[in-house]
């Protein structure tokens, strides 16, 4: 063994040793300032990650949410757009009815006597309308439906009504039988035609409304709506907007069998 070799070996023997001894502290490994930063920055990119998967869930959960059955999850792009108009329609005139009860509201309670009694006539007047049980005047619509083939029945029919009273119609007739809420249709056994109320109706059908004469016609105009019902099926409509038109045919005013006036607590 060489000088150098032996020199080696004794130097390595006393780290052995040096090691051994009690109380020494183990040999630290080097590292260098960029392990350092490996590690801060490992730890940052955990955190990261950590908050996209937290992220990740919300998303998930928030489109099983809203993706359920009732939320048009289905529907085409017209449909949404439709319904999103109804519902907008509806909410603006539920804001002019709640302003217009409300005034009404302030005037009979601050008015005089005379006042009151105009207001209650005014009110039976607006009640009749709705009613049937008067002729009624305005703006609105005339819709006509020609059927030679039987091919629209009470369901189509239904649908039209359905849509002009969510479009804000006021005062309806199909034909001679006035339009309210207790008005029924039905199919004939012999196929053609329809019956409403009891009354048999044949092609062309007249329909009459009242309202806002552009709310009502874009109701009736919306695609995939009424008429391109009516005309899928094979029938033909032609809707006229109208400055005037006069509704003549009245409900018969009966007094309800059931129900009566609730007391007034």
């Amino acid at each position: 063994m060489s000088g150098d070799d032996a020199d080696f070996d004794a130097d390595a023997l006393d780290s052995v040793a040096a090691d051994d001894e009690p109380g020494a502290q183990p040999a630290q490994p080097h590292r260098s300032p960029w392990s350092v930063f490996h590690i801060r920055a490992t730890g940052r990119q955990a955190i990261v990650g950590l908050l996209f998967v937290a992220l990740g869930f919300g998303a998930v959960a928030a489109t099983r949410s809203f993706g359920g059955p009732g939320l048009l999850v289905n529907a085409r792009d017209d449909e949404v757009v439709r319904v999103l108009d109804d519902l907008a329609e509806r909410q603006a005139r539920l804001e002019v009815e709640q302003r217009t009860l409300t005034a009404e509201r302030d005037r009979l309670l601050s008015g005089s006597a005379e006042q009151r009694l105009a207001a209650a006539r005014d009110r039976a007047s607006a009640l009749a309308i709705l009613a049937g049980t008067v002729p009624a005047i305005g703006p609105g619509v005339r819709i006509t439906i020609t059927d030679p083939g039987g091919v629209v029945d009470s369901t189509l029919v239904l649908g039209a009504i359905q849509e002009l009273r969510d479009a804000g119609a006021e005062a309806m007739s199909l034909g001679p039988v006035r339009i309210v809420g207790s008005t029924w249709f039905d199919n004939p056994p012999t196929g053609l035609g329809l019956v409403v109320s009891g009354t048999t109706l044949s092609s062309p059908y007249q329909l009459l409304a009242i309202g806002d004469t552009d709310t009502l016609t874009t109701a009736l105009k919306i695609p995939g709506g009424v008429s391109d019902s009516i005309r899928a099926a094979g029938a033909h409509i032609t809707i006229s907007p109208e400055r005037t038109v006069l509704i003549t045919a009245l409900h018969p005013a009966t007094p309800p069998q059931y129900a009566s006036p609730a007391p007034q607590s």
